[in-house]
């Protein structure tokens, strides 16, 4: 017969828990003494250690939700009703940290202010030039020519009357931005943080916008006007769907997800007609392309508030992170070895920086935050 601490290794080591296992835990937590069961989950996760082993991606999900609940209200009434789940996983979490910091650098200490994520901003340029700053909370009507532009909080709403089809307006989202825009068209467009959108008041003969950085669209249907998204050398085609085209300049590809419908991307000789679930990939300096099929809750993980770090490598997160909060990186740590770092599962966008750093300490990722400048000083497996 096993003991409760086989028991209890199994199941926090375990990402599949029964309703059984869960109810054994929970009067586990009950009956056990604090001082006992922190000891025991120690020897548990030493092992872990000790052969190499990281938590399964269940525990570190439910590890890093429990960060974020102390700052999401939503979170909070989520975890009452499995709150001695979440406690089993923060004891983890707390034996975690002493663990690791006896085996790795202790990360330095640095006051700094705390760095809360991004939100809702942005600036509206006008058809003359003139800008218009777009906060959370704004609720504003905008006139510019026969066209009036209604903010409501992170969403513009364009109200066509009369022929403006000359005209332009200029999305744009600082770092630590996002804003949402539905053109005159119906289309609707949600941009990413350090991007933006350049679009006429009114479409004429086909609908043209530019883009640099990322945005997901849903696109109005009007087969006789073609919906077109430049960014860069590469184009997209559209009569009526929703797709994402992340086109930073700081990547080295442009990937561009169908949700649903259909387009046809170019750039030069190099096209793709692509199907749902299908994403190409597409280097803007040797106008290479690639098609592949691609897990969509990954891709639109950002829309929906997540950091997607499936397969992710740290390189590409920490730009993410830069734009995300507006900071800078350096890296101290090798070039191998931060290379080769991956992660996986998602985290929530709207904990603070420094509450996301304790996660990456986690994972062997020891940094220095000063400021609002974060330095990588060493990566371990």
């Amino acid at each position: 017969m096993k003991s409760d601490q086989q028991r209890l290794k199994e199941i926090l080591s375990s990402p599949h828990r029964s309703t059984e296992d869960e109810q054994w835990l929970q009067s586990y937590l009950e009956s056990t003494d604090a001082a006992e069961l922190r000891e025991q989950a120690a020897d548990i996760f030493q092992e872990n250690l000790q052969q190499g082993n990281r938590l399964p991606q269940d525990t570190s999900m439910r590890m890093w939700d429990k960060i974020q609940q102390r700052v999401d209200a939503i979170e909070k009434r989520h975890y009452r009703k499995y709150w001695w789940l979440a406690a089993a996983v923060l004891v983890l979490a707390v034996i975690t940290y002493p663990l690791l910091q006896k085996q790795q650098p202790k990360p330095l200490a640095v006051v700094t202010s705390v760095i809360k994520p991004g939100g809702n901003k942005a600036v509206l340029t006008l058809a003359d030039g003139s800008k218009v700053v777009l906060t959370d909370t704004a609720n504003q009507v905008i006139k510019t020519g026969n066209i009036a532009i209604r903010q409501k909080q992170g969403e513009l709403q364009y109200e066509s009357q009369g022929n403006e089809a000359n005209a332009f307006n200029e999305l744009t989202t600082p770092r630590g931005g996002v804003f949402q825009v539905n053109l005159s068209d119906g289309s609707h467009v949600w941009l990413n943080a350090a991007s933006s959108l350049k679009y006429p008041l009114k479409f004429k003969d086909n609908r043209t916008v530019i883009l640099n950085g990322q945005a997901y669209f849903e696109i109005a249907h009007n087969a006789k006007q073609p919906f077109i998204v430049k960014a860069g050398e590469m184009e997209v085609q559209v009569l009526g769907t929703s797709f994402d085209i992340m086109a930073y300049k700081d990547e080295e590809v442009v990937n561009t997800t169908l949700i649903e419908g259909a387009i046809k991307v170019s750039q030069g000789s190099a096209s793709a007609l692509l199907q749902t679930g299908q994403q190409s990939k597409l280097n803007p300096a040797t106008g290479k392309m690639e098609v592949q099929t691609v897990n969509l809750e990954n891709v639109l993980a950002w829309r929906n508030g997540k950091f997607e770090l499936e397969n992710t490598d740290l390189p590409t997160f920490l730009r993410q992170l830069a734009r995300w909060y507006d900071i800078e990186i350096a890296i101290e740590a090798p070039a191998r070895e931060v290379a080769l770092k991956k992660f996986g599962g998602q985290i929530g966008r709207d904990m603070n920086l420094q509450d996301l750093l304790t996660i990456l300490h986690l994972y062997g990722v020891e940094c220095k935050l000063e400021n609002r400048k974060l330095t990588v000083l060493s990566v371990h497996s």
